[in-house]
């Protein structure tokens, strides 16, 4: 029996953000990855995904796990791992796997990404990520390094940047006005999400994270609007459909 088991340099981090970019991960990539991980040990053999998923062989993973990996490789600029005659093995970049006594070879999801897709798929508690947003985790100068420190935001999250947000905008929200604790009294206090500016596929280099400027408190219907399109509206877009809806 032989694994593979060739270490990337790919985060749980990461590989949260790229399950969450339909430019990197099709929705045909998500059904193949939810069968692997809701089976034992998130590990199965490509014949029986293909079985699940009425495909009449399992050729055609053979033709898009590569697809996948390709984009995921494109995306972030990461070594590929390779045969010992130089050529990548494109099946190795989510999975890990090994050749069985049998003949056939099983996928095994990495442990990174397994811990990706629990927490973007997996959660007791369900929350909503909006893809091109990010979030900064506790670091002393509020620091993100280009793609590969990039994370997923949920909006419930906590971290420094988002205090910092409401600290200088307050709880209002910046497209609408509402105000969670006005209306519901004090179990509504704090209840608000945080927007980032930018875009995380505008990100290619190291990055430097500024509350003020980058972050803006917005109520979840707005933020529900600003990402009903893969390239998200501006605050100010929003505003302007706000006062063209109501006549004013």
């Amino acid at each position: 029996m032989k694994y593979y088991d060739e270490p990337i340099e790919i985060s749980a981090d990461v590989w949260a953000e790229l399950l969450t970019d339909s430019n990197v991960t099709q929705k045909k990539d998500l059904e193949v990855l939810k069968l692997i991980y809701e089976n034992r040990d998130h590990e199965m053999h490509a014949s029986d995904i293909a079985k699940k998923l009425n495909l009449s062989h399992h050729a055609t993973l053979n033709l898009q796990i590569p697809q996948f990996s390709k984009r995921v490789i494109a995306r972030t600029g990461v070594r590929p791992p390779t045969r010992e005659n130089g050529s990548t093995r494109w099946w190795h970049v989510p999975f890990l796997g090994c050749d069985k006594d049998d003949g056939t070879c099983s996928w095994t999801m990495r442990p990174e990404l397994v811990e990706a897709y629990k927490r973007v798929f997996d959660q007791d508690e369900p929350e909503i990520v909006y893809p091109g947003e990010m979030t900064v985790q506790d670091s002393a100068d509020l620091f993100e390094g280009a793609v590969r420190k990039i994370v997923v935001s949920r909006y419930e999250r906590e971290g420094r940047a988002r205090t910092e947000c409401i600290e200088h905008y307050g709880c209002r929200c910046a497209v609408c006005g509402f105000d969670f604790e006005k209306v519901y009294g004090p179990i509504g206090r704090d209840k608000i999400h945080v927007h980032h500016l930018i875009p995380l596929s505008e990100i290619r280099r190291e990055y430097r994270i500024d509350p003020v400027r980058d972050l803006r408190p917005v109520c979840p219907n707005c933020h529900l609007i600003i990402h009903s399109k893969s390239d998200p509206f501006t605050i100010d877009d929003v505003k302007e459909q706000i006062r063209s809806n109501s006549g004013q």
